[in-house]
Protein backbone atom coordinates (compact mmCIF):
# COMPACT_ATOMS: atom_id res chain seq x y z
CA UNK A 1 0.00 0.00 0.00
CA UNK A 2 1.71 3.43 -1.34
CA UNK A 3 -0.05 6.76 0.17
CA UNK A 4 1.28 10.35 -1.21
CA UNK A 5 0.42 13.76 0.73
CA UNK A 6 -1.37 15.76 -1.85
CA UNK A 7 -2.70 18.81 -0.05
CA UNK A 8 -1.34 19.57 3.50
CA UNK A 9 -2.66 22.84 4.31
CA UNK A 10 -3.08 24.63 7.55
CA UNK A 11 -7.21 23.08 7.67
CA UNK A 12 -6.94 20.52 4.78
CA UNK A 13 -5.19 17.96 3.45
CA UNK A 14 -5.53 15.38 0.58
CA UNK A 15 -3.84 11.73 0.53
CA UNK A 16 -4.00 9.87 -2.31
CA UNK A 17 -3.58 6.39 -1.98
CA UNK A 18 -3.94 2.49 -3.81
CA UNK A 19 -6.59 1.07 -1.84
CA UNK A 20 -9.90 2.06 -2.15
CA UNK A 21 -11.10 0.27 1.30
CA UNK A 22 -8.55 2.01 3.51
CA UNK A 23 -9.79 5.15 1.62
CA UNK A 24 -13.71 4.46 2.74
CA UNK A 25 -12.50 2.91 6.09
CA UNK A 26 -10.28 6.42 7.04
CA UNK A 27 -12.99 8.41 5.96
CA UNK A 28 -15.70 7.04 7.64
CA UNK A 29 -13.91 6.53 10.93
CA UNK A 30 -12.83 10.35 10.39
CA UNK A 31 -16.39 11.58 10.98
CA UNK A 32 -15.86 10.37 14.65
CA UNK A 33 -12.99 12.22 15.49
CA UNK A 34 -13.80 15.85 17.24
CA UNK A 35 -13.58 18.98 14.85
CA UNK A 36 -13.67 17.47 11.94
CA UNK A 37 -15.53 19.44 9.22
CA UNK A 38 -15.57 17.35 6.25
CA UNK A 39 -14.23 13.40 5.59
CA UNK A 40 -14.76 11.44 2.30
CA UNK A 41 -12.98 10.45 -0.55
CA UNK A 42 -13.04 10.73 -4.30
CA UNK A 43 -11.86 8.37 -6.89
CA UNK A 44 -12.26 10.10 -10.09
CA UNK A 45 -12.11 7.27 -12.58
CA UNK A 46 -12.88 3.37 -11.72
CA UNK A 47 -9.72 2.27 -13.66
CA UNK A 48 -7.54 5.07 -14.46
CA UNK A 49 -7.36 7.14 -10.86
CA UNK A 50 -6.30 6.78 -7.42
CA UNK A 51 -8.72 7.45 -4.31
CA UNK A 52 -8.01 10.76 -2.54
CA UNK A 53 -8.84 10.78 1.02
CA UNK A 54 -9.68 14.57 1.95
CA UNK A 55 -10.29 16.37 5.54
CA UNK A 56 -10.93 19.38 6.26
CA UNK A 57 -10.68 19.68 10.20
CA UNK A 58 -9.10 22.44 12.90
CA UNK A 59 -5.80 19.41 12.73
CA UNK A 60 -6.16 17.09 10.19
CA UNK A 61 -2.97 15.33 10.52
CA UNK A 62 -4.39 14.90 14.43
CA UNK A 63 -7.67 14.00 12.80
CA UNK A 64 -5.66 11.11 10.42
CA UNK A 65 -3.79 9.84 13.50
CA UNK A 66 -6.95 9.76 15.61
CA UNK A 67 -8.97 7.60 13.18
CA UNK A 68 -5.84 5.66 12.21
CA UNK A 69 -6.05 4.55 16.69
CA UNK A 70 -9.44 4.08 16.89
CA UNK A 71 -9.55 1.77 13.69
CA UNK A 72 -6.54 -0.44 15.26
CA UNK A 73 -8.46 -0.47 18.65
CA UNK A 74 -11.62 -1.24 16.85
CA UNK A 75 -9.50 -4.37 15.47
CA UNK A 76 -7.97 -5.43 18.22
CA UNK A 77 -11.57 -6.10 20.08
CA UNK A 78 -12.86 -7.71 17.03
CA UNK A 79 -9.07 -10.25 17.24
CA UNK A 80 -10.16 -10.10 21.19
CA UNK A 81 -13.77 -12.10 20.19
CA UNK A 82 -12.60 -14.00 17.85
CA UNK A 83 -10.31 -15.94 20.06
CA UNK A 84 -12.98 -16.71 22.70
Amino acid sequence: MTANILMNEKEKMIIETDDLTLATLVSEYLWTVKDVRFAGFVKEHPYLSKPKIVVNAANPRDAIISAGKKIIKNIEELKGQLKK
